[in-house]
């Protein structure tokens, strides 16, 4: 998988079943998040559509270029663990690290 600078994930539901209000779990996971990254305090934000399926976007703000591969996968981690029916997909730009 080549390693990306995350600047969206989007979770959608697996099957028919929309998914469940995350405010919530969400916060949650932003808090879980800026633990192990610091660095990020503040940079995320996140909606989820108000009708079914329920699609959910974690983003960064504008002030941010994006996650380094390392907090992207991390993140993407945290949303696969609090949305097993859901498929998480990241989206930004290919990171090419230097010589």
């Amino acid at each position: 998988m080549t390693p990306l600078k995350v600047v969206t994930l989007w979770v959608r539901p697996r099957g028919e079943e929309p998914l469940p209000e995350a405010r919530a779990l969400l916060e949650g996971l932003l808090d879980i998040f800026y633990e192990a990254f610091p660095e990020y305090a503040g940079a995320l934000a996140f909606s989820q559509s108000p009708r079914p399926p329920r699609y959910v976007f974690v983003y960064v703000n504008p002030g941010c270029a994006g996650l380094l591969p390392a907090a992207g996968r991390f993140l993407q981690g945290l949303l696969e663990q609090a949305f097993p029916a859901g498929e998480v997909r990241p989206y930004g730009r290919v990171w090419l690290e230097g010589p």
